[in-house]
């Protein structure tokens, strides 16, 4: 059976792989010839999608060396914010895991409560005053 740090080597491995072949074909099609308007329009928005990919692969990349980086302090496995071990089934499922199934969902509330009280304090935009506008 293969270890977690062999499992996140190879995750971190292909990760990078497909983030350089993603790089690269964003780049060659900048510097291709754009046809009418709607091709620009298409073409600009596939850019911002590869790009978005791009940071959420990035992401999971850093998520992966810090797992990697406590393999080697011998604190992987251990959740960082209570400090319980992390059963191995979830380990299994996500390797870079740092928070216990019990953390991760109060870290998760907290960041959509506090997500929800910067919302309150924008202004509302109803669908019917847009519409009104144009």
């Amino acid at each position: 059976m293969k270890t977690m740090k062999d499992v996140l080597i190879k995750m971190r491995d292909e990760l990078i792989r497909d983030i350089s072949r993603r790089l690269k074909e964003t780049s060659k099609s900048i510097n291709e010839e754009v046809g009418d308007e709607l091709d620009t329009t298409f073409q600009e928005r596939s850019r911002e999608f590869e790009l978005l990919l791009s940071r959420r692969e990035k992401e999971k990349l850093r998520l992966i060396e810090d797992a990697l980086e406590r393999i080697e302090e011998g604190t992987y496995g251990i959740c960082e914010e209570c400090g319980a071990k992390i059963p191995k089934g979830r380990l299994k499922v996500m390797p870079f895991a740092k928070y216990c199934v019990d953390c991760k969902e109060m870290i998760e509330k907290e960041e959509r409560l506090s997500a929800e009280e910067v919302e309150e304090g924008l202004p509302r935009i109803r669908l019917e005053d847009l519409e009104t506008e144009e």
